[in-house]
């Protein structure tokens, strides 16, 4: 199966445990007929299924199978190598192969990182900078002045 960011963004949120259509689409921050769409998509390929939870409120939840616990294993192994690869290139002057490297899996990157599924210093490596500051998060400089 090609390795989609989508579909290995999901498979990561699935692989914390069980989750609805509507958790799965509030953490890759998409619209729930979005993430219902790509659950729909994993689940005909055979790598996530459905399971009940709850005793008096049920809800459906979506958990990986087998096979998608070894798909989501492949394609860690997938980024982890690509990352290191590019990381290698990168070190040796070659910023445009690591990028090509990096094109297919370049748009899970972000939520990895957010996930803690990644590196900091391979990601930094990889990327030739560190990694971004969440959005919502000011940072305070501390400068200490120099006496004249």
């Amino acid at each position: 199966m090609e390795f989609k960011p989508e579909y290995y963004a999901a498979l990561e949120v699935l692989a914390r445990g069980g989750r609805t259509a509507e958790e799965v689409a509030r953490e890759l921050e998409i619209e729930v007929h979005e993430a219902e769409s790509l659950l729909n998509t994993l689940m005909a390929y055979g790598l996530v299924e459905t399971r009940e939870r709850g005793l008096i409120l049920r809800k459906t939840v979506y958990v990986l199978t087998e096979r998608g616990w070894e798909a989501l294993h492949k394609w860690r192994e997938e980024v982890k190598s690509r990352l290191e690869k590019a990381a290698e290139l990168r070190q040796s002057g070659r910023a445009e192969e690591a990028d090509a490297i990096l094109t297919p899996i370049g748009p899970a990157l972000p939520l990895l990182l957010a996930m803690g599924l990644l590196d900091l210093s391979l990601y930094s490596a990889a990327l030739g900078r560190p990694p971004p500051l969440p959005e919502d998060e000011e940072v305070e400089i501390d400068v200490e002045e120099e006496e004249l």
